[in-house]
């Protein structure tokens, strides 16, 4: 049976590597948002929009029952606050299913799993926004949004999902059938409210990275409604992404959780994984791909900048502050970056330092 009609007929179905590699991905992103967020807020709500049975036939997981035992297994969670898991499924059989492996997972007083009855996310959507904020618009949600197809979850839905200033959405984008179809006759209609407008288009172009393109494409339209963001790819054996996976957040924190996510599974560009490569050493030197962050850098020629808005450019850049200190450390061997602030430090670059940049002008001999 191919995996298309699997998924379309049978109420649980054989996982796939891809599907682990993204699981990795929930699991090391939830490891820190759980540490970060339920030990400040006095509850949170993560909602998983396209559940499935919780399960697959050949053991693992689904999403839902990954993000129960994240919370439970965490090394914090005797320290956790309320954790509510709100999941929604469609299919009345996959309901049943998911709720019986819930039922196998012990019991904890600090999280509450609602299964709701079978239902479309496009039109339960606001009833679970009420359910996930509880009346508070500032509790923080996580929206796990993993849909079948692409007319499942259009932009608006995507907007719809983040108008909480603490709403977060971890959405799987279909770059690969993007790419396959997006020269169809017709297929504009799908793109367009699939995109939230026509910014889709500047991809087709692309022949070779046009999968990546989509991804950008697709950030791009979340950047300018001012959100933050930041973009994975899960790949097939051939290195072309199958699909990204997308983060939306208002805050910059959330960037700081993703950054060490993609590095930790992408050691050589922090950009995407297979499933041959996820969580294998590199075998590359990291300096190659700092390259954005040194440009961005050298911008602040003449300027002392603080440390916190240093490590802000590199978390927008999809770097870590290990990046940030490396491409400080290459500054300073030219002369161009140095530590004003404070005069003694146990380490080079420590949190709430100041730097000042020169240009190479500045350091040239006949400046001197």
């Amino acid at each position: 049976m191919r995996r298309v009609d699997e998924l379309r007929e049978r109420t649980v179905w054989k996982s796939d590597p891809h599907t682990q590699v993204k699981h990795l991905v929930y699991r090391h992103y939830l490891q820190c948002w759980m540490g970060k967020i339920l030990q400040k807020f006095p509850e949170a709500t993560i909602v998983d929009a396209f559940a499935g049975p919780g399960v697959y036939t050949d053991g693992p997981p689904g999403s839902p029952v990954v993000v129960a035992k994240t919370f439970l297994e965490h090394t914090a969670y005797r320290r956790f606050n309320k954790l509510n898991l709100i999941c929604l499924e469609e299919r009345p059989d996959r309901v049943e299913e998911l709720r019986r492996q819930f039922a196998k997972l012990s019991p904890s007083p600090q999280l509450n799993i609602s299964v709701q009855p079978p239902g479309v996310f496009a039109e339960q959507q606001p009833r679970l926004s009420a359910l996930a904020h509880r009346g508070r618009a500032e509790t923080p949600v996580l929206w796990l949004i993993d849909p079948f197809d692409l007319k499942s979850a259009p932009f608006s839905l995507i907007r719809q999902c983040l108008a909480g200033p603490r709403d977060e959405v971890l959405f799987t984008l279909f770059t690969n059938e993007l790419h396959r179809f997006c020269q169809r006759e017709g297929y504009d209609k799908t793109m367009t409210p699939y995109f939230g407008g026509t910014h889709w288009q500047s991809a087709v172009p692309e022949r070779r990275g046009r999968r990546e393109a989509f991804a950008a494409a697709y950030q791009q339209g979340l950047k300018d409604q001012g959100l933050f963001t930041g973009g994975f790819g899960i790949k097939v054996s051939s290195q072309s992404a199958r699909y990204h996976l997308i983060l939306a957040t208002h805050s910059e924190a959330g960037l700081k959780c993703w950054a060490p996510v993609t590095w930790k599974l992408d050691h050589y560009s922090g950009q995407g994984a297979s499933a041959e490569t996820a969580g294998a050493l590199s075998l590359f030197d990291e300096s190659s791909v700092v390259d954005r962050l040194d440009v961005a850098l050298r911008t602040y020629a003449g300027t002392a900048q603080r440390w916190e808005t240093l490590s802000s450019q590199a978390a927008r850049l999809n770097h870590m502050d290990k990046h940030l200190r490396q491409v400080l450390d290459n500054l300073a061997a030219q002369g161009l970056a140095f530590r004003v602030d404070p005069v003694q430090a146990r380490t080079a670059w420590p949190e709430g330092c100041t730097v000042r940049f020169y240009a190479p002008e500045d350091v040239a001999d006949e400046a001197s």
